[in-house]
């Protein structure tokens, strides 16, 4: 949000530099920045166009003779909008305009003398699609900045909280300014002659449901007349990046930067049977918006009703059917508060997020809402022709009372760690406009309206906090505590599983955690749950699985040429439940994704399959020191992760249905894991040391040929049973089927490895443990040897 220095100086005056006070909003917690508009527009004059003929050898470019009071300059000029007679800025030989100089240049054979500027080249606005065209009262040859009454300025850029809708106004700023300066200020008194006839003979408004409008008011004026604003409107709007558009809609555009109260402007004349009413739009209504969209509107769109159709959807846009324009004669000023989050979820639904409904959804100051209707019959009359009602329209039934809130100095100071007399705080509240009555030991503060992000006694702390200053609050060296504050890391198991996979090559990814249905519908093991009001059909549920983003982030890699990809995501997913009181369940999951089959190496090529990844998802449960983990096939191409006979997780390789939805036509491993079910076997104290072997080891081989319906799990589950505990190690190292095999048999061998802690092992003690091992391969599984 922009401020204008120039404008703040309407409420309060600061003689601090521009950097001082930058420094000091952000201290009071209004995070800024600032930048200075420096007016250096010597030898920019006003010029007449008094010939304009198409260059002879450019299509664009045309030759123009321009009377700039001492001479007559022949300048090229390539803007779409030049032509013969207009009143324009003329920058002569010599001018400078930023770090660009402007000399005499030949173009296309045709020497110019000058340049005619557009509004951005002077730096005084946006419009870079023309040039400037001035007015035609202005004096040929009048120098540019007297003219336009342009003047240096520095303007604030805010980036607010969205709790302080407050401050989104000068207004706003200038009360955080008074603190800085110490300094009081008051609105002025709204001054002007009103005429004999009546609003409320004029028109009938009527609130549907006071829960959408707080308070509604709104006052007729007649016989205005439309037409360009003064300079300084004009100077005064451009300087924070909004465009002149005519008086009666910049002046309602200067109230709401001025004040933060959005105001609209209707044509009373358009509005039919002379009726305001105010209620929610009824599914699939219409309404064709200033923008000249076509608006289907919802069931909680707040729409302005002249009694047959909507002629606005309340604190977001007007409808064309009521708009001001040259015509118009008579308008109807409307100033209101609307419902916060109805007003949200329309600039959501309709994508039209704009500096109106932007205040609306962060609460206006019901207060200010006839104050502000005021400052613009005010204004208007004060600049234009016109007259006004002697009454207006104020319909406020629920009226808001100041919200009262507690203050204990004592637990304020222990809070923050400060030592602040009654006489302070008084002080503080009183630079915050806050009213305090000391009951006892207990302050009762009497919050004003426009802070309605204070409710509660913590609030104030804060408030106290900022106001003191965070600099001034003094840094304890030191402290004590109970050791029972001590508390488990519930992000210990996060960070070791972050810390492995970041040492195996993985990159962590985040992904949105909104999907849509056609997302929910990839990895439909749990039934999503859909969101009351989703800001877009793309997020309308909250996300069941983690597989849609990681396959979109994989899709995404692909096609920028990245051949070997392993990704990771940890993070909630949610699933519905109606058992559970809030028919929701949170499930904490990690998924990790494999793509591409070798890292081509000049020494050693990586290759990447099936069991490159089982012995990458072993490692990690190795490094968590989790016992008894295991991979169980339950059906072709997916594995179980189970520990003591749990399932946990799953590994498998994706279908190509599923992948070539996301556009990808390599093979995908996904491995997914339940932490919420992880956690229940991890202990960070459980951690078994190991002392370094000092004896040497006795290492075996063992090949059997053995049915394909036994899988290699159950092969070493038996070999570890029977191998005693001096087994220290078991591998698979080779899987054979092909000649002199069955076709219902493959070869398997495998190596062990036996060691003991405290002595050397004999031959015949590991022959008694080979032989053990090889008679019952031979009677469970009907193993022969090889």
């Amino acid at each position: 949000m922009k401020i204008s220095r120039n404008w703040l100086n309407d409420y309060i005056h600061s003689d601090k530099t521009d950097n001082d006070l930058e420094d000091q909003f952000t201290q009071l917690g209004l995070e800024c920045s600032v930048s200075q508009i420096k007016i250096n527009l010597d030898n920019v004059v006003v010029g007449k166009v008094i010939d304009c003929i198409k260059h002879p050898n450019a299509d664009r470019l045309k030759i123009c003779k321009v009377d700039v009071g001492t001479e007559v300059l022949e300048i090229v000029c390539g803007a779409p909008n030049i032509a013969k007679g207009l009143t324009v800025a003329v920058a002569k030989i010599g001018a400078k305009l930023g770090d660009f100089k402007i000399k005499k240049v030949k173009i296309r054979d045709t020497i110019s003398s000058g340049m005619i500027c557009s509004g951005k080249e002077l730096a005084i606005n946006e419009e870079n699609d023309g040039i400037l065209i001035l007015d035609d009262n202005f004096t040929i040859g009048s120098s540019i900045e007297d003219v336009l009454e342009l003047v240096d300025n520095s303007i604030f850029d805010f980036d607010m909280t969205p709790n302080r809708g407050d401050c989104f106004s000068h207004l706003g700023i200038s009360r955080e300014l008074s603190i800085i300066e110490n300094k009081e200020f008051l609105l002025k008194k709204n001054k002007f002659s009103v005429s004999s006839f009546k609003s409320s003979d004029l028109i009938n408004v009527n609130i549907k449901d006071d829960s959408i409008c707080k308070r509604y008011a709104c006052r007729i004026i007649k016989n205005i007349k439309v037409t360009e604003s003064p300079l300084w409107l004009k100077n005064k709007l451009e300087s924070i990046g909004q465009n002149s558009i005519n008086n009666i809609v910049d002046i309602a555009n200067y109230i709401m930067f001025d004040l933060g109260q959005p105001l609209h402007i209707f044509d009373f004349d358009k509005i039919s049977n002379k009726t305001i009413e105010v209620r929610l739009s009824s599914k699939g209504e219409k309404i064709t918006c200033l923008n000249k969209e076509v608006k289907v509107l919802s069931d909680n769109d707040i729409v302005i009703s002249d009694g047959n159709s909507p002629i606005a959807i309340a604190g977001v846009i007007g409808g064309l059917n009521s708009f001001v324009n040259s015509k118009t004669v008579n308008i109807l000023v409307e100033s209101a508060v609307f419902n916060e989050i109805n007003v949200r979820r329309t600039s959501k639904l309709h994508n039209y997020s704009k500096e109106a409904s932007k205040r609306f959804e962060r609460g206006v100051d019901c207060d200010n809402v006839v104050y502000s209707m005021n400052k613009f019959v005010a204004m208007l009359l004060e600049n234009y022709s016109g007259e006004t009602s002697e009454d207006y329209i104020d319909i406020y039934k629920n009226k808001i009372s100041k919200s009262i809130v507690k203050f204990n100095l004592d637990k304020c100071n222990e809070f923050l760690g400060i030592d602040l007399s009654h006489k302070e705080v008084d002080e503080i509240f009183n630079k915050l406009n806050i009213s305090l009555n000391l009951k006892g030991d207990e302050y009762l503060c009497d919050i004003p309206f426009y802070r309605n992000d204070i409710k509660v006694q913590v609030d104030l702390f804060e408030e106290v906090a900022r106001v003191y200053g965070y600099n001034n609050i003094p840094s304890n060296t030191s402290f004590t505590f109970p050791s029972e504050s001590f508390i488990v890391d519930s992000e210990l198991l996060d960070n070791k599983i972050r810390s492995f996979l970041s040492f195996n090559s993985f990159n962590e990814h985040y992904s949105n955690s909104l999907y849509s249905e056609d997302d929910c519908k990839v990895d439909s093991f749990y039934k999503p749950i859909k969101l009351i009001n989703p800001l877009s059909q793309d997020m309308e549920y909250l996300r069941n699985s983690l597989l849609p983003g990681l396959l979109r982030a994989v899709s995404f890699n692909l096609k920028r040429g990245t051949g070997f990809i392993k990704l990771y995501e940890l993070g909630n997913i949610n699933s519905y439940n109606s058992k559970t009181f809030n028919n929701a369940d949170q499930h904490k999951h990690i998924m990790l994704t494999w793509v591409g089959n070798e890292i081509k190496h000049w020494k050693n090529t990586y290759i990447q399959d099936i069991y490159s990844i089982k012995g990458e998802i072993k490692h990690l449960f190795d490094m968590l020191n989790i016992n008894n983990f295991n991979f169980n096939m339950t059906e072709q191409s997916l594995l179980e992760l189970n520990i003591d006979n749990e399932k946990v997780g799953y590994l498998k390789e994706l279908g190509k249905k599923t992948i070539e939805k996301f556009d990808i036509e390599n093979s995908v491993f996904v491995c997914s894991i339940d932490l919420d079910l992880l956690s229940n076997y991890f202990s960070s104290k459980n951690i078994d040391y190991m002392k370094i072997n000092n004896f040497p080891s006795i290492n075996r081989d063992i090949s059997i040929l053995i049915n394909n319906k036994y899988s290699n799990q159950d092969i070493e589950n038996l070999i570890l049973k029977n191998g005693g505990k001096k087994l220290k190690q078991l591998n698979l190292f080779d899987i054979y089927k092909g000649d002199n095999i069955p076709n219902d048999s493959k070869s398997m061998s495998y190596s062990l490895k036996f060691k003991s802690n405290s002595r050397t092992l004999t031959d015949n003690e590991i022959d008694g443990y080979m032989t053990e091992i090889i008679n019952n391969l031979k009677n469970k599984f009907e193993a022969i040897q090889r």
